[in-house]
């Protein structure tokens, strides 16, 4: 008789890492092996965009929010991994003005419905950070990943954590070929999507020890793509006085179109980009030169830091054994050249530059978990050093001016720890609070307020002018901590950090439910792709709306080919681009049902089964988005007072149904 199969809760939890990207987000574990793999989704993708869209009555994230972004651009956010940890956001979405920290959780819920499809059940994870996020932004980036429905492991930086897959690539922990007794020097260049991070790092079979860390969390891939975008808009108004970014659809279009140029351009001396605006499309050609030219001192900042890290540590290049590259935006060929010119060196590019740092998380939340997975790479210790310096604002005895005393400087290997003692100012002083400031400056004004360290129920009947030593101590994840006590009477006292920002509140049920205003969930995916109405409740809300999108939806389709002078063209040509990219999908689904036909022996019609799914799925989102244009354009009809032949009774009853909803 066969054995039973084992109950789902007898199998341990995987390891997981998250790479939570700028522009790109990635989850990865740890197979039975002990080996990283990446969580591919429905589609076969391992890279999913950190982007979310409110569209009608749904919350899009990821590849469906860019789809989206292309009719709703008011509605779309992206980039908001550069606000984490700030009081003010950049842009609202749809009007209303969401904490990057939501925003974020709503790609770490997707990312962990993805690795549940493919896993089963999982709920704990490391997340990676930027070496040079402060102590806000990896808190924020904690409340995310808590607010996205994971428990947080560990905060681990994205260099170390490519240093890490490199390790396990080489084939033990510790690439130990550089130098006598097993030691090397890496410098780990790091350049994604929207953050910039470079750190040293001295590597045996048992340590991944940072000497230095660097860098920049605004300057990334995202930078390089503005100035082709600036350089492509620029280029159409000087032909055409007229300026594609002034409209918001206009505006996307060209930033994809300018991300495609500069992906050809990292395998091609030249290629072209297609800004259309006003009814204008116009082919613009562009080299590799011209784009170098225009990003020159980007490049040049990231140099410049570099150089700068490796000197500060008290090296020269010569001292260095190898030079890793890690994130998408070093596949663009400059890079490589200008760090070999640097260095002398030519760049290890060996690593996935997408997946080195989420498999890395991966590794790392092996060790921590120390189950399934951790015995294939070998055990070892990480030593990580603060980005930032962390001190205490305090009062220059003869200026009489407030001052950032430093308590524990940057690049300290951590944990660490620093003792401050304060005194009381009054007799039977309970309380003592002392603001804990982030930064290289002197003055406190020029670094980043933590928030105040706040010394609760010291002893009674203290006499003024006792002193009290509070203990700063940063972890090994970048974290504070505060501990506080009396000498003179060995008693400890409470702690806590009143922070400048406090932490996110709610449930990320209830942020969906505020960003959607209150509105239901979204047509079934039948609905979207008929022309059939679906049933009205008129005491539904959510039925109304249903209704009312499948009446627009076929307004539009009406108007599809009509000519509309006062729409100027606009909702018409994404419905006409919509059309033609379903009618593909639907080609490609057809030539694939044929060739899984004509297949011969089961591994080739299997292969072509799974292309056939993947052309499918491809196929309905092409008719989803088909839909969504026609509801913009139908919509827009309306607005307009426009009626196409044969829909007087469709406009009627949206009148009718519109009466409902104020």
């Amino acid at each position: 008789m066969a054995p039973l199969p084992s109950s789902p809760r007898s199998v341990p939890e995987p390891a997981l890492g998250i790479d939570l990207g700028t522009t790109y987000s990635l989850i990865a574990y740890l197979d039975a092996m002990g080996r990283p793999q990446s969580v591919r989704d429905r589609l076969g993708d391992v890279l999913m965009p950190s982007a979310v869209a409110v569209v009608e009555s749904q919350v899009l994230v990821g590849r469906e929010a860019v789809q989206a972004a292309v009719v709703t651009p008011e509605r779309y956010a992206d980039c908001f991994k550069r606000d984490m940890g700030r009081t003010a956001f950049r842009s609202p979405v749809g009007g209303k003005r969401v904490p990057p920290e939501v925003l974020s959780a709503l790609v770490l819920e997707r990312l962990k419905q993805e690795a549940e499809r493919v896993l089963g059940p999982v709920g704990k994870a490391v997340i990676t950070v930027p070496a040079y996020f402060d102590e806000l932004r990896r808190k924020a980036t904690q409340d995310a990943g808590r607010l996205g429905g994971w428990e947080v492991l560990d905060i681990i930086n994205e260099p170390a954590a490519a240093a890490l897959c490199c390790g396990q690539e080489r084939g033990f922990f510790g690439l130990g070929q550089g130098r006598p007794g097993g030691r090397e020097c890496v410098v780990v260049y790091d350049l994604g999507g929207g953050t910039f991070d470079v750190s040293l790092l001295e590597i045996d079979p048992t340590t991944f020890r940072t000497v230095a860390t660097n860098g920049d969390f605004q300057l990334g891939g995202r930078d390089f793509d503005e100035r082709l975008v600036a350089y492509l808009a620029e280029r159409f108004l000087a032909a055409h006085r007229l300026d594609p970014r002034t409209d918001p659809r206009d505006a996307f279009r060209l930033w994809q179109e300018a991300q495609k140029a500069k992906h050809a351009l990292s395998e091609h001396e030249k290629t072209s980009a297609v800004c259309a605006h006003a009814g204008i499309r116009m082919q613009i050609d562009l080299t590799r030169d011209v784009f170098e030219d225009l990003v020159a001192d980007l490049l040049e900042r990231t140099r410049v830091t570099t150089d700068l890290l490796v000197r500060e540590a008290g090296l020269g290049w010569n001292d260095v054994d190898r030079v890793l590259l890690s994130g998408g935006a070093t596949r663009m060929p400059m890079v490589s050249r200008i760090l070999r010119e640097l260095t002398g060196k030519e760049p290890d590019s060996s690593l996935s530059p997408d997946e080195a740092v989420a498999h890395g998380a991966a590794l790392y939340a092996g060790m921590l978990l120390g189950g399934p997975g951790s015995s294939g790479p070998r055990r070892c210790e990480l030593i990580h050093v603060n980005s930032h310096s962390l001190g205490v604002v305090g009062v220059e005895e003869k200026s009489r001016e407030h001052v950032n005393a430093v308590l524990i400087p940057r690049n300290t290997p951590i944990p660490a720890q620093a003792v401050k003692s304060f005194r009381t100012f009054e007799e039977g002083q309970r309380d003592v609070a002392v603001p804990v400031v982030e930064g290289e400056s002197e003055r406190p004004e020029f670094c980043v307020l933590l928030g105040k360290c706040v010394v609760r129920d010291l002893p009674p009947r203290l006499p003024k002018g006792t002193w009290v030593d509070v203990a700063y101590r940063y972890l090994a994840n970048g974290r504070l901590a505060v501990s506080a006590w009396v000498p003179d009477s060995g008693q400890s006292a409470e702690v806590e950090i009143l922070r400048d920002r406090p932490a996110i509140r709610g449930t990320l049920v209830e942020w969906k439910e505020r960003l959607l205003g209150g509105r239901p969930s979204p047509p079934e995916v039948g609905d979207a792709r008929s022309d059939a109405l679906p049933e009205v409740d008129l005491n539904d809300r959510t039925s109304v709306i249903k209704r009312l999108d499948a009446l627009y939806m076929r307004v539009g389709r009406l108007a599809e080919k009509l000519t509309v002078p006062r729409l100027a063209g606009g909702s018409q040509r994404l419905v006409a681009e919509a059309r033609a990219e379903l009618n593909a999908k639907s080609r490609t689904v057809a030539d694939v049902e044929g060739r899984r036909e004509g297949a011969v022996g089961m591994g080739e019609a299997v292969q072509w089964g799974v292309e056939l799914s993947r052309a499918q799925v491809a196929q309905r989102q092409a008719a989803d988005y088909l839909f969504y244009a026609c509801l913009v354009l139908g919509r827009e009809c309306v607005q307009n007072g426009f009626c196409p032949p044969g829909a007087e009774a469709d406009l009627e009853e949206i009148r009718r149904l519109r009466r409902f909803l104020k």
